[in-house]
């Protein structure tokens, strides 16, 4: 590792770290290199970084403290210029949700800015963002005095906020009738609005969720039609099972069918299973030998399923009675249609809706109701554990025709803390494989085919995951750039660049797929400099090369456990804030890629900050990088770069 004076080029005077912390002069960039403060927050809510947090504090108190400072700062904190730099800060605070103090120091920063006048002069999303802070912390009271401070709350997220600081159930205390009716009455807002009898919440289930219901006359009134088949795979069930099967019992479509599928729950959930398929003479079980996970639960269902149509259920979730009727008369009424969607409104255990960030309605991706012919012509779900109902969903469309949906809520699905699906989101950010599957699956429609790379999360347990448990070499860098193009935004130039001189270097290798090549891995990370509102996703170029190379160039994240022998790092901008989340990707050397351009000044007055690079690969690797010259350099950039960074290397 070069010493700092080597490492760097001259930079203007700093201000004095407040303890020479690692990551301030990054944080002080990123602050001079951001057009707009919101910029930083989002960049923050993707890394998780605590760099980014820095580099708000310091945009929202002129340079003068960093977040430990300002979180320890007593008295007013609000500089009267600075109203959309401590926005951003306080919304990145909340959206981050590390914990109940940073929702308390984003709602406080919120609040002065009330008080200061500041709040009608920011956008939407902080007024959103005020709202479902200072709900989650729990300070529903401040809420119910603030809420009229909010004018641009969008409408469905205001209800929401209304409805939950209506729900006399979260006291804890003896519920008034007329108070119960009250809630009652805003919880059904949505569906009575769109023409649908509202949801009761009655008897005296543990969870508020399970005392839904609808009027019971309602079931079975649509006595003619094709048959359904509902699909409900559930493992090691709870009570939610039966609110999830009484509402498929209660619809007005009366020709039904409903499978139950065991995903192999194991003992102890005999009992459940039992009451479940006793409770409608049309429900049978279907029991999996071992453990696989929703999607090939759904598939061995699919193989005994007998309906005309065919549908599914979370195990938990609750249909409102008219959902069949209305998603099967879209497609009786166009031959052409291929399948239906409704909507859902998402919903807690006690059945509040804030999920910060989110709104609670959303398109439902369970309830995708489809042809059988539609089946039989592009095959089952994926066999894997998570993300298949956005693949098929996309398969029907690219393959068949679009989705018809009913624009009309007709579900309330469960919002668990720890289910798959949550634990992936978060306001802003979504695990690395997620966003890898993605461009992956899209790729392989593009291609008319179904074989595209799965991250192995995905296949956890099952007998057709990867074998394989290294690459030789692998590419890490900013490839959100079209590197076959010239025709690139000034935001994407750079990536453009540097994935274009990687397309070449790999023109060399063989496109022939039945050749025992060595894989070669590619990674993705958008570089943090400049500051930019919307993610950098990998291009579609890569994905493109990816799926076409038939498992020769794979996708890598951080989440891998795959041994990687050496990682060549394209741009060491894209390391800067890589410490901030868990790695499990192995590396054995890592080669950092120099060029003068690297270690220009950007628009903030300083270059990259080789230290921290390098302290970033020795946190995540336990080795320090080799600095080396980028292949087909001038002898004169070369020998400017030596200057600057002695032990330079040869590629």
């Amino acid at each position: 590792m070069p010493d700092a004076s080597a490492a760097t080029v001259p930079a203007p005077r700093l201000p004095s770290p407040p303890q020479d912390q690692p990551g301030y002069r990054t944080a002080w960039q990123l602050w001079h290199s951001a057009e707009h403060p919101d910029a930083l927050a989002h960049l923050t809510l993707r890394s998780k970084s605590p760099v980014v947090l820095d580099a708000l504090a310091l945009a929202g108190t002129g340079g003068a403290l960093t977040l430990a400072q300002l979180r320890a700062a007593t008295g007013p904190r609000l500089l009267p210029d600075r109203a959309r730099e401590l926005a951003a800060l306080a919304l990145a605070l909340a959206g981050m949700g590390r914990s109940v103090e940073d929702l308390h120091l984003a709602t406080d920063l919120y609040l002065e800015l009330r008080a200061g006048g500041a709040l009608p002069t920011l956008s939407p999303i902080h007024h959103q963002a005020v709202g479902q802070a200072l709900f989650l912390s729990g300070r529903h009271q401040v809420l119910r005095e603030v809420v009229s401070d909010l004018p641009k709350l969008p409408d469905g997220i205001r209800l929401d906020l209304e409805t939950d600081l209506t729900n006399p159930h979260l006291s804890g205390d003896p519920v008034p009738a007329q108070d119960h009716a009250r809630w009652v009455e805003l919880l059904g807002a949505r569906f009575r609005h769109a023409g649908l009898e509202t949801p009761r919440v009655e008897g005296t289930a543990d969870h508020l969720f399970d005392r839904l219901s609808t009027d019971p006359a309602l079931g079975g009134t649509v006595t003619s039609g094709p048959l359904v088949t509902v699909i409900m795979p559930c493992f090691q069930p709870d009570e939610g099972l039966l609110t999830s099967i009484a509402s498929i019992s209660n619809q007005t479509w009366g020709d039904l069918e409903i499978l139950v599928v065991d995903d192999a729950s194991g003992a102890g959930h005999e009992e459940i299973f039992a009451r479940a398929v006793a409770s409608d003479e049309r429900a049978r079980l279907v029991r999996m030998e071992r453990n696989g996970g929703s999607y090939l639960g759904r598939n061995a269902a699919l193989e005994q399923a007998r309906g005309e149509f065919i549908t599914f259920q979370d195990a938990d979730d609750w249909s409102h009675p008219r959902r069949l009727e209305q998603q099967v008369r879209l497609l009786l009424d166009d031959d052409a249609a291929p399948a239906s969607r409704s909507q859902a409104v998402r919903a807690k255990d006690d059945l509040t809706h804030q999920w910060f960030g989110y709104r609670s309605l959303r398109d439902n991706a369970s309830s995708l109701l489809l042809r059988r012919s539609v089946i039989e012509a592009i095959g089952p779900f994926a066999p894997i554990r998570k993300g298949a109902d956005s693949e098929y969903a996309e398969r029907v469309t690219s393959r068949v025709g679009p989705v018809l949906d009913t624009g009309t809520p007709l579900a309330i699905t469960r919002l668990r803390t720890g289910t798959l699906s949550r634990g992936d989101f978060t306001y802003q950010w979504s695990t690395p494989e997620r966003l890898v599957f993605k461009g992956s699956y899209r790729a392989a429609h593009r291609r008319d085919d179904l074989s595209f790379p799965v991250p192995r999360s995905f296949l956890r347990g099952l007998p057709h995951a990867p074998t394989w448990e290294s690459v030789p070499v692998a590419y890490l860098g900013d490839l959100s750039g079209d590197p076959t193009s010239a025709a690139e935004s000034a935001a994407t130039r750079k990536s453009a660049e540097v994935g274009a001189r990687l397309w070449r270097e790999m023109d060399g290798l063989p496109e022939d797929p039945t050749a025992a090549l060595p894989r070669v891995g590619l990674w993705h990370l958008e570089s943090p400099t400049p500051p930019q509102r919307k993610r950098a996703e990998m291009h579609d170029v890569w994905f493109d090369r990816i799926v076409a190379s038939a498992g020769q160039l794979v996708p890598l994240t951080r989440l891998e456990p795959v041994v990687v022998e050496r990682l060549v790092v394209l741009d060491p901008a894209v390391l800067l804030l890589a410490g901030a989340q868990p790695v499990r990707l192995e590396v054995s050397r890592v080669e950092v890629r120099l060029s003068p351009a690297v270690l220009e000044p950007d628009v903030s007055g300083l270059a990259v900050d080789l230290l921290e690079v390098g302290d970033v690969c020795r946190s995540a690797w336990g080795t320090a990088p080799r600095w080396v010259a980028e292949p087909g350099l001038a002898d004169a950039e070369r020998s400017a770069l030596e200057d600057l960074v002695p032990g330079l290397i040869s590629p």
